[in-house]
């Protein structure tokens, strides 16, 4: 059985794949790989805010963060530069 005629081969143990530039296991073990698994223990390491905690009343808060910052509806949003709170003088 060999691979399909779109597959290719991964850069590292030449596997067959179908996408990337590395198979799952390689990528994992390459310097990209090994930032986003400490990425990702860094964000599990944050307690998530049920209803967004202090991001809420940010103006870049819909439902999660528009600006894509990790640590957005967590405790840590503490220590947001990014929190605007939109405040209307009446």
């Amino acid at each position: 059985m060999g691979a399909s005629k779109n597959s290719r081969l991964c850069a590292t143990c030449n596997k067959p794949i179908t996408g990337a530039l590395y198979c799952f296991k390689c990528y994992r073990s390459s310097e990209a790989g090994r930032a986003e698994l400490r990425l990702e223990a860094m964000l599990n390491s944050y307690k998530r805010c049920e209803d967004g905690g202090l991001c809420r009343q940010c103006v870049h808060w819909y439902h999660r963060c528009t600006l894509g910052i990790p640590e957005a509806g967590t405790v840590m949003a503490e220590l947001c530069s990014a929190r605007e709170v939109d405040s209307v003088l009446e």
